[in-house]
């Protein structure tokens, strides 16, 4: 039987006992994410199991204290503590009292603490500081667990996204910002603090705006993990608040980026010599301080912890023409705290508040002219009630039920008057705001969830639910009088745009967009879970688990949109201890994980209450000047003839939907398996490898469908369906008048396209399904902290391939889950094979510290990243006649003054044929000093980021065209980049 990781011999010969500490990473089995565990066995020197051993753990910061018994085997489980330090101590009859003092128990982990008991009469043992193994032989999961005191040592930004990108295989998102996840798209996330969801419902890419200074420990999940989680097939970023105990503590922090010490920016041009990105007139200076104060209200039993967190930031930026000059200003404070009740030792009560909302204020200046004023309220107040309770030594629930918010609310005080109006052939905005449209989006979760745990034997068994309502309220309306926004484009007579030929003697056309939706869209999500982590011997633990999950998504007027039920996700883990001694583990890991659609896509075309959506193109045949009864300078575009069909989008609400959402919807899901093995070089180092493959599959779309059905004729329009899939929908037929259902084979025929066998008739178009393959090897090397040094190492290669990003689109902007231009055209997903926009082949990583004296440490952070791929378009293809789109074609011949793209000759242009982005490095250093004087504890740091001042570009225009035949001027030009150095300083204090 196995009974010790480390011995601490001299210890045991002095005193006559062993006492040891397993294993203490990542175990998601046996936490969720607000909590953790601890767990061991308690046996005598002869390698006896100790059955009925008492066990005490005792929480060093609020004194609360649990005993449990050990089982027949000597094996005891403390479920769902807090996080924080704790005591642990054993006691027998006939046996040395045995206590271990500084175990940490970690988000999301299981603590091991393995205790060797002596015969004999001696009062006390105790060993302090013991060290911890850094592998867990019972865990199957990937992920890394990293607390905020330890990412004080190194340079980190201080935001959830720059922690969750320190695990392996994770990175950036380089459109929308976010985190991607093994090759998913950033929308596919879920982050929790204190186990409530603090993401964003509506596209899935943000999340609430927290401060460092609120968290005390962190967890990255990045695969593998329990059933417990679902509704992402990304990965899950857990956090959790720091608390108050029984001693009185107050501190403050306060940090300094100053624009003086930024490096000098760098602008871009684009091949016609116009700059595309203007760092030249950037200046920034920010401020961020926090004062807080924790201790108990009643000693022992209630405790508190409050944080105020008041910034100020400063912001001075121009336009890329530098013809306008934005002057921003924020100064709203966080707030937050947390309340814990310890009821009894049995019995437990937390609740936890904060508010991230503030409000962003820009003045625009036009050729050094005041032009208008822009306002952006962000963000909003989060709250959450945790009751935890152990009914017996073997069973366990815990209930959390919170409401979550973010409130998105753009006003500006031109738009009114002003038409929006951007000039594509010089890049730049000339009517008198820059401002799309008057935008509120309120953002709101209902959360209630339960978790329980039961022991029995060789078995814990866990099961619960977890119940959201997710609701978006929207009242967004286009700017300017006309409540259109358009764009000017180049263009050759000859082309084609939207289906219409440019006539002679037209160079311009325009592109008008309508945009006004009221209403609120709820999304109900419920979803139920059943895991047995079986110990199938001392050496090898088997965790099973089933979740089930189901969505309805509404329309504002309370009529079911999309519904998805039935989604069983089975997920088996596997781990065996090697050698049967901690230092070694081999493990695998086979899941598959559930996404539902957010709800911007129902917000944006369920209806129900107002929901217009309009896109039409215009010759261009002058621009207007007109002055607006505030002194505005309006331009309005002098629109010439409509180029094609008006395009429309929304919905009405009216009715069931059965006409227009697959009556039989499939939902999406991601297939994982994970194999890995990790092992211990010595006390100090150990290494780890693992294989990882991912197939997204399957996805919910808005749809255009052209397709005859015998006995009903033709049907056309926008439809809510699986790509590639089986389409079932209850229709009207014109031949009968009857409404019947309806089957299409979506992989047969989505629409028609040109005569290519030479029959006489027009031939099926089937789409092809959607997919995303992730291939990936990462390697670790780890060095724990022994008070002087620390250091990490990885190495990933992976590859994302397929022709679906996932929730969002990159490559057109679109962060609009099911709501993307994948099957607006059967051709998009068609053609739209190759490297997807995640797509990583190199990561690098390493950080570490040095302790250089007493209470002086530097730090460095480095990455090396391989760029992404340029997916460069044209419009038009050779199979259809659609010319809106931009798909993997490019006209090369006979382009223009032809009736449809049947005349013309196209090349395809897969994925990637322009390469890549370029590689991107980064080294980051810091260096802190902690001093105490007259019992304060103060701290003072320097952080650098971007030390050599590197700023590679990170993304180009990958439109080759601006219509048919027309030539992009800007593309393959640098439309984003690394960002320049900056400097921040800081300096704390605590008492």
């Amino acid at each position: 039987m196995k009974t010790t990781t480390f011995k601490y011999s001299v210890v045991a010969a002095a005193i006559g006992a062993t006492l040891t500490l397993g294993a203490a990473m990542v175990n998601p089995a046996f936490a969720q994410s607000a909590d953790g565990s601890l767990r061991g066995e308690v046996v005598t020197t002869q390698d006896q199991e100790l059955a009925g051993a008492t066990i005490t753990i005792r929480n060093v910061e609020t004194g609360y204290s649990r005993s449990v018994t050990a089982a027949q085997d000597g094996s005891y489980r403390f479920a769902r503590l807090p996080v924080g330090s704790y005591e642990v101590s054993a006691s027998f009859d006939g046996f040395q009292r045995s206590v271990i003092d500084n175990v940490e128990v970690r988000i999301g982990t299981a603590t091991v603490v393995d205790l060797t008991m002596t015969a004999g009469d001696v009062e006390r043992i105790s060993v302090s500081g013991a060290r911890l193994s850094t592998i867990d032989t019972r865990s199957s999961e990937s992920g890394l667990n990293i607390s905020a005191q330890q990412l004080e040592r190194v340079p980190v930004p201080r935001d959830l996204a720059s922690v969750a990108t320190l695990a392996p295989g994770v990175a950036a998102g380089t459109r929308f910002g976010g985190i991607s996840f093994g090759g998913s798209s950033v929308g596919e996330n879920a982050i929790f603090l204190n186990g409530l969801n603090i993401s964003d419902v509506e596209t899935g890419v943000g999340y609430a705006s927290v401060p460092f200074a609120f968290f005390k420990d962190f967890q990255v999940k990045t695969g593998g993990y329990s059933v417990e989680y679902g509704r992402t097939t990304g990965g899950v970023v857990s956090a959790v608040t720091k608390s108050g105990g029984n001693e009185f503590e107050f501190g403050g922090d306060i940090y300094w980026t100053p624009d003086s010490l930024r490096g000098e920016g760098k602008d871009f041009f684009d091949a016609e010599g116009d700059r595309t990105i203007n760092r030249s007139d950037d200046k920034t200076d920010s401020y961020r301080g926090n004062i807080w104060a924790s201790g108990p209200i009643i000693q022992d039993k209630l405790f508190f912890f409050a944080l105020y967190e008041p910034r100020n930031s400063d912001l001075e930026y121009g336009s890329s023409d530098g013809r306008n000059m934005y002057y921003e200003t924020s100064d709203d404070g966080f707030w937050g705290g947390k309340l814990d009740w310890i009821i009894s030792a049995d019995h437990t009560v937390e609740v936890m508040g904060f508010s991230d909302a503030r409000t962003v204020e820009w003045d625009r200046y036009n050729e050094g002219a005041y032009a208008d004023t822009s306002y952006l309220e962000r963000g909003g107040t989060n709250w959450s009630a945790t009751y935890t309770g152990y009914l017996t030594d073997n069973f366990m629930v815990k209930v959390l039920y919170g409401e979550s918010e973010r409130d998105y609310d753009l006003t500006n005080t031109a738009g009114m008057e002003c038409n929006r109006v951007y000039d594509a052939r010089i890049s730049s905005h000339i009517g008198c705001t820059t401002s799309l449209r008057f935008d509120r989006r309120l953002n709101t979760r209902d959360a209630l969830r339960i978790d329980a745990e039961y022991t029995l034997g060789d078995h814990l068994i866990r099961f619960g639910m977890d119940d959201e309502e997710r609701v978006t309220e929207m009242n967004r309306r286009t700017t300017g009088p006309n409540g259109a926004y358009y764009t000017i484009y180049d263009t050759t007579p000859g082309s084609d745009v939207n289906g219409a030929i440019i006539p002679e003697g037209t160079d311009a056309y325009v592109y008008a967009r309508s945009i006004e939706t009221v209403g609120a869209y709820p999304t109900e999500t419920k979803a139920f879970y059943l895991e047995d982590v079986w110990s199938l011997n001392p050496d090898m633990t088997l965790t099973m688990g089933l979740r089930w999950d189901e969505f309805t998504t509404s329309a504002a007027d309370g009529t079911p949109f999309l519904e998805v039920d039935d989604m069983l996700a089975p997920r088996v883990g596997f781990a065996w201890d090697v050698n049967s001694d901690g230092t070694a583990k081999f493990f695998a890991n086979a899941g598959r994980y559930y996404f539902p659609i957010a709800n911007g896509m129902a917000a944006r075309s369920a209806g129900g209450g107002i929901s217009n959506d309009t896109i039409n193109y215009y010759i261009l045949e002058g621009l207007e000047e007109t002055t607006t009864d505030s002194g505005y300078t309006n331009i309005n575009p002098i629109l010439g003839d409509q180029l094609g069909d008006t395009i429309s989008f929304g919905g009405s609400g009216a009715g069931n939907f059965a006409d227009e959402v697959d009556n039989d919807l499939d939902p999406i899901y991601q297939d994982e398996l994970i194999i890995g093995y990790e092992a211990r070089i010595n006390d100090d180092w150990n290494y780890g490898v693992r294989g990882i493959y991912r197939e997204f599959n399957n996805a919910i779309e808005d749809m255009k469908i052209d397709v005859n059905v015998p006995g009903c004729g033709n049907i056309s329009g926008w439809v809510f369906a699986n790509p590639g899939k089986m389409l079932t929908l209850q229709r009207e037929c014109p031949d009968t008048g009857n409404v019947q259902n309806i089957a299409i084979d979506l992989g047969e025929v989505q629409s028609y396209g040109f005569d290519l066998d030479g029959d006489g008739n027009p031939d099926p178009i089937g789409g092809e399904q959607v997919q995303r393959k992730y291939y990936a090897l990462e390697f670790v090397l780890d060095r724990v902290w022994d008070d002087v040094w620390q250091a990490h190492f990885s190495y990933t290669w992976s590859h994302s391939y397929g022709n679906y990003e996932g929730s969002v689109n990159s490559d057109t902007g679109n962060d609009i889950p099911g709501w993307t231009e994948a099957g607006d055209n059967v051709m998009y997903i068609n053609s739209g094979w190759g490297n997807l926009p995640n797509d990583r082949r190199h990561q690098f990583k390493a950080r570490g510290a040095y302790a250089i004296a007493e209470g002086m440490t530097v730090g460095a952070n480095f990455s090396l990243m391989s760029g992404t791929p340029i997916n460069a378009r044209g419009q038009g293809n050779p199979f259809n006649d659609n010319t809106r789109y931009y798909l993997n074609y490019l006209c090369v011949d006979n382009c223009t003054g032809v009736a449809d793209n049947s005349e013309r000759e196209f090349m395809y242009i897969p994925k990637g044929m322009y390469g890549t982005t370029d590689w991107v490095a980064q080294l980051d250093l810091n260096f802190n000093y902690d001093v105490e004087i007259n019992g304060f504890d103060l701290n003072f740091g320097i952080d650098v980021f971007n030390v050599f001042n590197s700023q590679v570009t990170t993304r180009v225009n990958e439109f080759l065209t601006t219509d048919v035949a027309t030539r992009n001027d800007n593309f393959m030009s640098t439309v984003d980049a690394q960002g320049r150095r900056y400097v921040q300083l800081s300096a704390g204090f605590r008492f």
